[in-house]
Order: C-alpha cells, then sequence, then structure tokens
C-alpha cells in the first residue's frame, strides 16, 4: 500500500512539474518575444526619425542656405531621439567612417574611426541592417543595431550612398527584464508547486487511506475480528462506494457468523435433548425400570423425537441443494390440489386448536414449477401459521392467477412478529419465534429454504404483522 501512495504521489508530482514547466517555457517565451518586438519597433521607430533628421538637414544644405540654424536644429533633434529612447545614433559617410554621434548626453562630430565593415556593407547593398552586436567594438556590451541609408530624392541608386545612419539601443534592459519576468515565475512556480504538492500529497494519502484501512481490516477478518469497519469519506466517489460496499460486506459476514454461531448451538441443543430422551427411555425401557404398561407410550414419544431429528436432518440437505445452484426439474403440476393435500395433512393439528380454515382457491390451478421444492414451501409457510396462530384463531389461504403469475397468501391471527424480526425473518439460521417464544423446535432454516426455492422460480416472497393478525405472501410466474 505504501508502494501504491508513493507511486501515485511521484506520478502526480511529475506531471504537475512537466505541466508547470511546460507552461513556465511558454509563458516566458511569449514575453520574452513581446519585449523583444516592443524593443525592435522602438528601435525601428528611432531609425527611421534619424533618417528623416538626416534628409532634411542633407536638404537644406544642397541649397545653399546658412547651415548654422539648421545644424543646430539637427543636433537639438537627435539628441532629444537618443535620450528618448535610451540610444546611440551613429552617422557615417558612404564608408563606414562616422560623422556624427549623438548619445541622451548630447550629438557630437566624429573625427576618424569606421564602423563594422559587415554593418556598412549589409546597409550599402541590402538598404538596411539588423543585428545584435557591439558594431566591431565600438559600442560597449551588446546592443540592437538597426541601418539604414540617408540619401537625397533623384540620387541615383547605383552611386555611392552620401551618408549611412545607425541606430542602436543597449540589450541589458531586455535581459534585465527577462531574468526579472523568469526569476518572478520562477518563484511563483516553485511556491504554487510547493503548494500543489502538500495538496497532492494529503489528496493522494485520503485516497490510498481507505485501501490501507481494507488491508489491515482483511488482515483482523482473517484473524477472526468480524467489527472492524472502515470510515467512509466524505466525498461520494469510487472509493466511497468501495469502502461502503467493504462495510456492507463486513456486516454480511458478522451477521452470518453470528446466525451460524446460532445455528450451531439451536441443532447442537435441538439434537442433545432428542437423542437424551431417547436414551434415557431406551435405557429404562431394556432396565426394566419402564413398566410393559406404560413401554408404548414412551416409544411414541421417542418415535417422536426420531421424527423431529428427520425433519432437522432434511431441513440441512433441502438448504444443501437450494444453495448448490444446481437447476431445478421442472413440471406442470395441479397447485390447488398440492394445497388441499398439505391441509389435510394438518387435519389433526387444526381440530386440536379448533382452528377455523378458510381456503379459497381455484378448483385447479397449473403451475409449472418443480413440485417437491413448492410442496415444502408452502408446507413450511402452513406449519409456521399454525405454529403461532392463536387457539379457536382463523387461518386463511388465499390463491389466485393474475398476469401470469401465481399469488399466494397465507394469514393467520395471534401473536405478531415484531418489526426487527421481519427484517431478518428469511435470513438463514434466524429463528423468529425468538420474538413470539413458542415453537422451541424450529431449526431457523424452513423460511429461508421458502425464499431461496421462490427465488429460484423467479418469483418474490414477503412477511407482514400487525393488527394481531401475521400474513406471508409469495408470487411466482405460471410458466
Amino acid at each position: 500500500m505504501k508502494g501504491l501512495f508513493f507511486r501515485n504521489f511521484i506520478i502526480y508530482a511529475i506531471v504537475i512539474c512537466v505541466s508547470f514547466a511546460a507552461l513556465g517555457s511558454t509563458f516566458t517565451y511569449q514575453i520574452n518575444g513581446f519585449a523583444l518586438q516592443e524593443k525592435m519597433n522602438m528601435l525601428s521607430d528611432t531609425m527611421e526619425r534619424a533618417a528623416e533628421s538626416t534628409l532634411l538637414y542633407l536638404e537644406a544644405s544642397s541649397v545653399g542656405l546658412d547651415v548654422k540654424p539648421a545644424a543646430k536644429l539637427y543636433r537639438s533633434t537627435m539628441t532629444q531621439l537618443a535620450e528618448e529612447n535610451e540610444a546611440t545614433i551613429i552617422v557615417t559617410d558612404g564608408e563606414g567612417t562616422m560623422l556624427l554621434v549623438a548619445t541622451r548626453d548630447g550629438c557630437y562630430a566624429q573625427k576618424g574611426g569606421v564602423l563594422s565593415p559587415k554593418a556598412v556593407e549589409s546597409v550599402v547593398s541590402k538598404g538596411s541592417y539588423y543585428e545584435l552586436s557591439d558594431l566591431g567594438g565600438y559600442l560597449s556590451g551588446s546592443h540592437f543595431v538597426s541601418g539604414t541609408v540617408a540619401a537625397l530624392p533623384g540620387t541615383d541608386a547605383t552611386a555611392e550612398p552620401e551618408l549611412l545612419v545607425f541606430a542602436a539601443i543597449s540589450s541589458d534592459s531586455t535581459l534585465l527584464f527577462f531574468v526579472n519576468i523568469l526569476s518572478t515565475f520562477l518563484l511563483m512556480t516553485a511556491v504554487v508547486l510547493i503548494l500543489t504538492l502538500i495538496v497532492t500529497y494529503f489528496v493522494t494519502w485520503n485516497q490510498v487511506r481507505p485501501l490501507k484501512l481494507m488491508a489491515s481490516a482483511s488482515r483482523r477478518f482473517a484473524r477472526g475480528d468480524y467489527s472492524v469497519r472502515i470510515p467512509l469519506p466524505r466525498q461520494r466517489n469510487e472509493v466511497y462506494e468501495m469502502a461502503a460496499s467493504f462495510n456492507n460486506m463486513a456486516d454480511a459476514i458478522e451477521q452470518h457468523q453470528t446466525m451460524q454461531r446460532d445455528l450451531i448451538a439451536n441443532v447442537s441443543h435441538d439434537l442433545r435433548t432428542p437423542m437424551t430422551t431417547i436414551g434415557g427411555f431406551i435405557d429404562g425401557i431394556l432396565d426394566g425400570a419402564i413398566p410393559p404398561d406404560k413401554q408404548a407410550h414412551y416409544l411414541r414419544i421417542v418415535s417422536d423425537e426420531i421424527k423431529r431429528l428427520s425433519r432437522l436432518a432434511n431441513s440441512m440437505v433441502t438448504m444443501s441443494k437450494m444453495e448448490s445452484g444446481d437447476e431445478l426439474i421442472k413440471a406442470t403440476f395441479d397447485m390447488s390440489e398440492m394445497v388441499i393435500r398439505i391441509a389435510l395433512s394438518f387435519e389433526q393439528k387444526i381440530n386440536d386448536k379448533k382452528i377455523e380454515l378458510d381456503l379459497e382457491i381455484p378448483d385447479t390451478c397449473p403451475v409449472n414449477g418443480n413440485h417437491d421444492a413448492l410442496f415444502q414451501v408452502v408446507y413450511n409457510l402452513f406449519d409456521n401459521a399454525l405454529k403461532f396462530v392463536d387457539e379457536g384463531g382463523e387461518l386463511k389461504i388465499l390463491m389466485a392467477v393474475r398476469s401470469g403469475r401465481l399469488q399466494f397468501n397465507i394469514r393467520n391471527t395471534g401473536s405478531e412478529i415484531d418489526p426487527e424480526s421481519l427484517k431478518h425473518i428469511f435470513d438463514r439460521f434466524y429463528k423468529s419465534d425468538k420474538s413470539r417464544g413458542k415453537n422451541p423446535h424450529g431449526s431457523g432454516l424452513g423460511l429461508y429454504i421458502a425464499k431461496t426455492v421462490i427465488g429460484r422460480h423467479g418469483g418474490d416472497i414477503y412477511a407482514r404483522s400487525g393488527d394481531g393478525k401475521t400474513e406471508f405472501y409469495f408470487d411466482i410466474p405460471v410458466n
């Protein structure tokens, strides 16, 4: 179980870590791309504005006017551009020799110095240049550099360009922004990941805990402790259903064990009492302690006890057959004739208790089923009713066929069955007479056998008790 918890936790942790890594990579890539695009837009705008200012200055110079005001405005504009965008603007001749440099500190004429031939060649041949570079060591550190040609309109395209304009923006700010974003994301990811793993740990533990409890309960079951139960989870999910099913199974096993112990006690008593009676009377006859004129009376008692033992043995055999699952051999027979025959077999008991018997059954009632099994069901229900009907009471049997199903009711007056006993009256080994206290000879199998037989015939059996009456009812398909 520890391995299951560990594996589940590791799987969840790996999934979470991979998800956060994928999310972080995507987020960082998007943010970095956005920041880089913004930086490139700003660089392009700075370069274009610097090139426009340079062209204006060239136009003013070409018409032969006083260039001092134009030069002053040009320097001021270039300085403002460099300051606004934290850029370095470089103006060179067509061969890359630097003529002017503008920074946030001002715009100055530059004497000497040549830019990277690669940058110059790219601008001259392609008309533009873009690269992450230090312009051949002129700039301190890497910069985003963009370049273009500043030529007067009408200039021969094949001629060497008059001026080249380069704009450079430091990449440090972009890198710093990326590092800040990444570090913030990593910090947030670490916090969220830790919290998620903690929650995952407890969630996984709560999912595995019922399984651990089940394993522990199973071991206790194996040692014979049937009282253990599993606390149900708060959430009604599959684990809840499993735990509830386990508890239901435990209840059923514990109840079965209790009933089995009761059966052993009852059967032991039912065997010991008649065997003691039989042994005592036989020994008395053999020893001569019982006079000859009374031997017949005691032999009849011995015969009754032997029949009682036979009934107990037959009930055990019948129960075993019903639980074996063997297919029932069915045939068509007259249910009405069978009920009348069973009623006649109890004629002596009915007369002795002065019971008023009322049979409301059809003249004939063909049913397809196992004759012997259904005979025992009706016999058991009849015998059970006779045990508990009061002296001079009523016993009524109703039987009819409705919608292709046989409905059988047997109702008697007398002592009632308490509600708690009604819940278990069809359970195996359960003796309903505990609630009514009149039958010391029952084995607790008759009604269980009746329920099993009716169920194997595709029917249901019920019992209800109240208002001084108890009724058993079953229905089965006619065919």
